[in-house]
């Protein structure tokens, strides 16, 4: 995981209104506003308030942001907490990821804990201990690897979808696999676990299970395949 390799006389960066700013090693990041910052960042500390886009990658202890953050190369942090759009050009990496609301990330996610609640769009791997998703919109990802993944909706989706931008909240997926699997309104060619839970509103081709399966009466199983513990 991300250690940093700054030095402690290292500045503050502090950027207010609209403007642009050159990469480079920092101790804490701090914009309130719409800001460009050309270049990779390295930072102790990333806090915005606004909308941020870094022409580079994004190196940082503890990452906080309520508004947009783009990152045309790879965002790692050890602690991310995002209220608003993620859009990472490279690969997300973190210990502590949470999102509320959209994270597109072009390349793979690899953490501890993952929590989103929103829409994701990924065309590589998330792979995380824990995986919780709770669906506000229309997610989309390769593949799913994690020891427990939940993927459910959020408890407002129904408000959520009076918003005219908003699609149906579902999830799609080639592969979902982990210790423990529950699945809402989730549409995967294979889902592959231990302990496998099919909740309601999910088409799922085939099920390799281990422990148990239990699929709702309201989702659809093609195939399912248990297999021995040895």
């Amino acid at each position: 995981m991300y250690e940093s390799t700054r030095e402690p006389q290292q500045a503050d960066m502090k950027l207010v209104g609209n403007s642009t700013a050159n990469g480079g090693a920092f101790r804490n990041v701090s914009i309130t506003g719409d800001v460009e910052i050309g270049g990779d960042v390295d930072c102790r500390s990333f806090k915005c308030t606004g909308n941020a886009d870094v022409d580079g990658s994004l190196q940082s202890g503890e990452l906080k942001t309520t508004g947009n953050l783009a990152v045309k190369g790879s965002l790692e942090s050890a602690r991310i907490r995002v209220t608003g759009d993620l859009d990472i050009k490279g690969a997300l990496t973190g210990e502590e990821i949470h999102i509320f609301g959209g994270c597109t990330v072009k390349a793979g996610i690899q953490g501890e804990q993952f929590h989103l609640k929103g829409s994701l769009q990924s065309e590589g791997m998330l792979n995380a201990e824990h995986v919780d998703i709770r669906l506000l919109g229309r997610s989309a990802i390769g593949e799913i690897v994690g020891g427990r993944v939940e993927v459910k909706l959020h408890a407002t989706h129904k408000w959520v979808l009076w918003l005219p931008y908003r699609e149906s909240p579902e999830l799609v997926a080639n592969v979902i696999e982990g210790d423990h699997v529950y699945l809402e309104n989730t549409i995967a060619q294979t889902v592959r676990g231990g302990q496998v839970t099919i909740g309601p509103n999910c088409r799922i081709e085939l099920v390799e299970y281990r422990t148990g399966f239990h699929q709702d009466s309201r989702s659809e199983v093609v195939r399912s395949v248990w297999h021995s513990e040895t």
